[in-house]
């Protein structure tokens, strides 16, 4: 559907309701982009779009994104580099340009995965050069969100204090002198976000990283500022054995029970990896309606969670795989269907995001997938979840829709090659590399 006409429909052969794959249903979008009916009667069927040897599936959201870590995929075995922020060094060479070339690149990469909304966990604000909330790095990634098309919730990172032991100091552009300055920038960012971008493209969080990096009486008052204005409020916490035993030591109490004593665990806060709560730490995070966000690596107690009522939502963190979905996949889900709701509507309750399911309001943000993919071929829809959950692929991925708007078609970004060029050129120059030729480039991507 052309967006801005009066209403459009899309006909695939299956459409992904929310636990079951349903056959011979379209689907039908307003021109502000929100689903506003479904439909089997035949005049319907007849009108909307053929997407013919198609599944759809509501757009995955990817609850917990680094994009800079980017920067450092394939210096390790592995592709990954932890902390997701890539070395000082590098850091400290980036001005605007580069963070927006980069978070574009790393947006376009999930796009292409079946993500149309992300959770950016962002905490380079300025450059050594460039310092102040006009100049803040933060609109350069939504900048980039906006021209891939994605939706975006920033989730603005503070960093009051160094976590010992520190291999090199952070650079310019990371660490906040107070907390006071950090919600003076952020408001700063809040307002302009407000005034450029609808409210349900682009929108701000805070993140105080950890409770290592901000300390309790700083926590307080961004907190109280997130409540304020009514924000999300993201933090890592109990990410490791190693961190609760440091929180203990420091205060005399677990980091989730000292955050629940400054009462920020509410229905707007997501605990990050959360891999080792107590069992009364799990029933407060129910009680209290809030989330937890899995990252790569060691799971979470994924069924205890959902049972006690908090949001189990998914990130990529520093982007190896993609898809919050390959995270889900490992996380010890007792079905494909609460996996499925790990990736897409309990992100976007953890982010405040609209969409999350295709559902009669929501937006029309969704992608679909090649049925004749042979890892699919063959396959009866009441398995597809789960099958779909175990081998989805971006290989498989033929068409993505935000907002009714079609941003990948075949498989393919309309900016595609231009963003990978700028990117691979960023890449060369950060890295004293000889640029490669154009047409290399073009051919490449």
């Amino acid at each position: 559907m052309p967006h801005g006409s009066r209403e459009g429909g899309w006909l695939p052969d299956l459409v992904y309701t929310g636990d079951k794959f349903e056959a011979g249903l379209a689907f039908f979008a307003d021109s502000t982009g929100r689903i506003t009916r479904f439909s089997r009667e035949p005049a319907d069927l007849a009108t909307a779009r053929r997407l013919a040897g198609q599944a759809a599936l509501p757009g995955l959201v990817n609850a917990h994104s680094h994009a800079l870590g980017r920067l450092a995929r394939g210096e390790t075995e592995t592709g990954r580099l932890n902390p997701a922020l890539p070395p000082a060094a590098i850091l400290a060479k980036l001005g605007a340009e580069d963070v927006f070339d980069t978070a574009r690149l790393v947006f376009l990469e999930m796009m292409m995965s079946g993500v149309t909304c992300v959770g950016e966990f962002h905490a380079l604000h300025h450059g050594a050069e460039s310092a102040g909330a006009e100049k803040d790095f933060g609109r350069e990634v939504v900048r980039a969100a906006h021209e891939v098309g994605i939706r975006i919730a920033l989730l603005r990172v503070a960093i009051l204090r160094e976590q010992p032991p520190s291999k090199a100091a952070l650079p310019p552009g990371v660490l906040s002198a107070s907390a006071e300055q950090f919600t003076r920038e952020t408001e700063a960012l809040r307002l302009a976000i407000e005034r450029d971008f609808p409210a349900d493209e682009a929108w701000l969080g805070v993140a105080p990283d950890s409770l290592a990096t901000v300390p309790p009486e700083a926590f307080k008052v961004i907190g109280n500022y997130a409540r304020a204005q009514r924000l999300r409020l993201h933090t890592h916490v109990a990410s490791s054995a190693e961190d609760v035993a440091a929180g203990v030591a420091e205060h005399g109490r677990t980091p989730l029970a000292l955050l629940a004593e400054l009462g920020l665990v509410d229905k707007r806060f997501t605990a990050v990896d959360a891999r080792h709560l107590t069992d009364d730490e799990i029933r407060s995070l129910g009680t209290a309606r809030a989330a937890i966000c899995l990252t790569p690596g060691l799971p979470a107690a994924v069924t205890a969670l959902s049972t006690a009522g908090a949001g189990v939502a998914a990130g990529t963190d520093s982007h190896a795989p993609a898809s919050p979905l390959v995270v889900a996949r490992t996380a010890g889900f007792e079905d494909a269907t609460a996996a499925w709701r790990s990736a897409t509507v309990a992100g976007a309750r953890s982010l405040g995001a609209t969409g999350g399911a295709l559902e009669v309001g929501r937006p029309a943000d969704f992608f679909t997938v090649s049925l004749s993919d042979p890892a699919l071929a063959g396959v009866e829809p009441p398995a597809l979840p789960a099958v779909l959950l175990a081998t989805l692929d971006r290989r498989m991925i033929r068409d993505v829709w935000v907002g009714a708007r079609q941003r990948i078609a075949a498989g393919r970004h309309l900016a595609q090659g231009q963003i990978t060029g700028r990117f691979i050129g960023l890449q060369d120059r950060l890295r004293g590399r000889t640029p490669q030729p154009a047409a290399t480039l073009d051919a490449a991507s």
